[in-house]
């Protein structure tokens, strides 16, 4: 925020003097505006040719920022290497990527990260090179471009970079590589990469689309009866990684997430104990949380659900900064979810207030997509359809998002055929078939531990004729041997839920 405004003035009725003065004061001032301030002064200054012939550089870089605020990214990006050969580097090196990438610039865009990568952060670099490589793919897979996003991972592979970094990073950087050389169609090159597949989460995905059906056998053989083999490779990496770097809380927090996966919950629980008192939860980070979130599920799995409650309160309780702990928009949502999908929609409509104002000031599309789409179904639950139909034509509408979120709102709703079109859109677009397949598999491959007492809004939707043609051709169900400890939970709770009731 700028204090007062200075008065508009037009710089060419100043003197030498005078507008000297105003850029220098302008330049000292809060919230000067680059398009509506500097760019007009030093246009004038230019002009004149009576100032010293710095100007023109200095001008050059206002010119690009301007170009920036006015999302004017084709002359953003040739601002940019104007100035970089005039003035050097006069923004983050991660900026130049997203200049380029707005101006559509793609080849550019991979050029740089690449750059970036090769060097360290004090010497020019990317900051951090990995997220930034994950960013920079997704978007150019957005884009329509799988061809580029490939031609960047396997660039990335080959960067002396590569070599640098954690097993489990090499192990991400391959396993996104694995998938598309195989969603390319280049099941050869993709052979040598299957070994990265190591997380419970990619085996779900890829041992339900027919694309990776020439590594299912493998893929089963890793992963084991109900999943072990995979669950133990997987804490054998967090606890090789966390004795490098005992003090590292990310360390910590990615072993609690792998004996949670593999229902080995009194050991989160005990790995967690010393910063569960919700009286300390102010002074955590992210991945403290990330860890309790973990222990969330434990207690769940262990049938502790109160104590699950209190703890999901407290965390979503903390106050709320987006410059300080923006993060904290991860759990309320994932607090929302968790009573929703418990069927508790009184607790889950409250719950998404707090999520949605959050999300609101720093949450991802994806993520104000599908709390929207649990108030939605809340709302639905509640009897509050006036209330619910603003809510499911925004979800509707921005299924692109999140295409899973808008089933589950527009099943709640009633609207079957509309939430059929929606899952065979997904499933006959390549780029979105993978995680709607995973969608369409039963609760009992699962590793979340929660009660669930909501409905399935995807497996009915799989016994439609019109679903079930373009499944069958795409996808498979999940063999039973994947079944997880979270999922035998899961089908002996519904075994004991149909003795009651005589079912």
């Amino acid at each position: 925020m700028r204090g007062a405004e200075t008065p508009a003035v037009d710089p060419a009725s100043l003197d030498n003097d005078a507008l000297l003065k105003r850029a220098t004061a302008l330049y000292a001032a809060e919230g000067t505006s680059a398009c509506r301030d500097m760019v007009p002064v030093l246009t004038e200054i230019v002009r004149r040719k009576s100032f010293d012939p710095s100007f023109v550089s200095f001008k050059l870089r206002f010119d690009l920022q301007c170009a920036i605020d006015e999302k004017r990214y084709d002359e953003a990006y040739a601002l940019l290497t104007q100035n970089e050969k005039v003035n050097g580097p006069v923004v983050a090196p991660i900026a130049t990527v997203m200049i380029a990438l707005e101006a559509k610039q793609y080849d550019a865009a991979i050029d740089r990260l690449i750059a970036g990568a090769m060097k360290p952060a004090d010497a020019g670099g990317l900051a951090d090179p990995i997220n930034n490589f994950r960013w920079l793919g997704r978007k150019l897979a957005e884009a329509d471009r799988p061809d580029l996003a490939l031609a960047l991972n396997r660039r990335f592979v080959n960067a002396p970079i590569f070599r640098t970094l954690p097993d489990r990073d090499r192990d991400n950087v391959r396993e996104s590589l694995f998938v598309r050389e195989v969603e390319a169609g280049n099941i050869e090159a993709a052979r040598p990469l299957l070994d990265s597949i190591t997380e419970p989460f990619w085996y779900f995905r890829l041992l339900a689309d027919r694309r990776y059906s020439a590594f299912w056998p493998e893929l089963e053989r890793s992963a084991g009866p109900n999943m072990e083999s995979a669950f133990e490779t997987n804490i054998g990496r967090a606890r090789a990684d966390r004795r490098r770097s005992p003090e590292d809380i990310e360390k910590l927090s990615a072993l609690v997430t792998a004996l949670d996966e593999a229902g080995r919950y009194d050991e989160v629980l005990a790995l967690t104990e010393s910063f569960a008192d919700p009286a300390k939860f102010e002074t955590l980070g992210e991945y403290h949380f990330w860890a309790l979130d973990s222990r969330t599920n434990a207690l769940d799995g262990l049938g502790r659900e109160a104590e699950a409650n209190a703890l999901f309160d407290a965390m979503a309780a903390i106050p709320f900064d987006a410059n300080k702990n923006g993060w904290l928009v991860n759990f309320v949502a994932n607090r929302t979810a968790r009573l929703a999908r418990m069927g508790e929609w009184e607790k889950a409509l409250a719950a998404s207030e707090r999520a949605i104002f959050v999300a609101s000031q720093y949450g991802s599309p994806y993520v104000r997509q599908f709390l929207a789409a649990d108030r939605a179904c809340a709302l639905e639950k509640l009897g509050r359809k006036a209330e619910s139909l603003p809510l499911l034509a925004t979800v509707e509408k921005n299924r692109a998002d999140s295409p899973s979120a808008a089933v589950e709102a527009l099943q709640c709703a009633g609207r079957t055929d509309r939430a059929a079109e929606i899952v065979i859109e997904s499933l006959r677009d390549p780029a979105l078939r993978t995680d709607m397949l995973r969608n369409l598999q039963g609760q009992e491959f699962t590793t979340q531990a929660v009660r669930t007492d909501g409905e399935d809004h995807f497996l009915p939707l799989k016994s439609r004729p019109d679903v079930a043609a373009i499944y069958n051709e795409v996808g498979r169900d999940l063999p039973s041997s994947l079944v997880t400890p979270a999922g035998k939970r899961w089908l002996e709770q519904q075994a004991a839920a149909s003795a009651a009731t005589g079912g």
